[in-house]
């Protein structure tokens, strides 16, 4: 539906001179990835809006969309799916996020496996991503430093004893990107770098 909508929006474009055919493609999936993001975004504050939890609503995006952007991780084959699970899961976080705000104890050693967890990995190489040798080193790095400033902010909140739902819902957005990664990894949704190697002889 989606892709129908921006294929003709893109046909418009281009029937109006506005852009090369030669760049068709991009701008159908630059248009495509944006939609789909606004829409995926756009419906977890909607939740969070229901749910009486908009500003930690709005933490937890931060941090993921900061921390995903650099972690990758498993995606789903249609944006239907992707949608469905997303809003699934957020349901699910805000659920989590009232009992780890009263169990601190367990949301440190969740926390601090899945900050060794994005420690280890770094980055998944994701097919769609494919990054060469040299970017994938680059992402690694940035998810590591991008967690461990992350991490800095949850402590300064709990050191300054700023509300603790805050720093649950920041958590479980990286909890949830060290997840990501893991199935990622589980399914095998991922570029070796052996494999690049291969294709390149």
């Amino acid at each position: 539906m989606i892709e129908k909508m921006v294929l003709y929006l893109v046909s418009q474009m281009e029937s109006k001179k506005m852009i090369d055919k030669a760049d068709r493609e991009r701008y159908k999936y630059a248009l495509v990835t944006m939609t789909e993001r606004t829409i995926t975004v756009g419906t977890v504050l909607l939740i969070g809006l229901v749910f009486n939890q908009l500003i930690p609503t709005i933490c937890f995006l931060v941090f993921f969309l900061s921390l995903r952007k650099r972690t990758g991780g498993y995606h789903a084959d249609k944006f239907w799916q992707c949608y469905i699970m997303t809003v699934i899961t957020y349901i699910l976080i805000i659920q989590v996020a009232d009992v780890l705000s009263e169990n601190m104890v367990a949301m440190y050693v969740m926390l601090s496996f899945t900050v060794l967890v994005i420690g280890v990995i770094g980055t998944v190489n994701h097919p769609n991503m494919d990054m060469d040798k040299d970017e994938l080193k680059e992402s690694k790095k940035a998810a590591r430093l991008c967690v461990l400033m992350e991490v800095l902010v949850i402590a300064a909140l709990i050191a300054l004893k700023i509300n603790d739902l805050y720093a649950s819902y920041m958590s479980l957005a990286i909890i949830l990107c060290a997840s990501l990664l893991c199935v990622a990894k589980v399914v095998k949704q991922e570029v070796k770098q052996d494999e690049e190697n291969r294709e390149n002889q």
